[in-house]
């Protein structure tokens, strides 16, 4: 749990950026625990202790940085773009988790492509100015791919004149 951390113990960060990556540091100092209170219910929480909190300042990559509101009773916390943990096991869980999404996104990403066809059909039948703007596309597209293959041919006819 974060509130154990210590100066010298091990931070685990995954970075959820476009290609993720996961660094380790070395925590610098822990903050105090500081509470946090419910601002909707902080008339109502009489004899309820208040959720802790602590700031943890961490080297990583030879860079130091805090890591606030930390929950004193976690191990994992998300950020949202990053997901820092306490102790290895917890990030290994968390990183399980996010290969075991991405496996099951690829995994039914024929069934997705079936989707967009059918949703495409499905559009063109309801909306007919949907439909025109398909068919010009897709006539666009085709043109496009014929003059492509038209510039090589030519390209290959200058080839033979000018060798010739």
């Amino acid at each position: 749990m974060f509130q154990n951390l210590r100066q010298g113990n091990t931070l685990y960060i995954l970075e959820k950026s476009e290609t993720p990556k996961l660094k380790i540091g070395e925590v610098v100092s822990v903050g105090a625990p500081t509470p946090v209170y419910n601002t909707q219910t902080a008339g109502l929480t009489m004899g309820f202790q208040p959720k802790m909190e602590v700031l943890v300042r961490a080297k990583v990559d030879d860079k130091e940085g805090d890591f606030a509101h930390l929950p004193t009773d976690k191990s994992v916390h998300d950020y949202g773009t990053m997901i820092v943990a306490d102790n290895r096991e917890a990030m290994l869980s968390e990183v399980d988790s996010m290969k075991q999404r991405s496996q099951h996104i690829l995994e039914t990403v024929d069934y997705h492509k079936e989707v967009v066809e059918v949703c495409d059909d499905m559009l063109k039948a309801l909306n007919p100015n949907y439909a025109k703007e398909r068919e010009r596309d897709e006539a666009i597209d085709s043109l496009n791919d014929r003059m492509t293959g038209i510039e090589a041919e030519l390209s290959k006819v200058v080839k033979l004149l000018t060798k010739k």
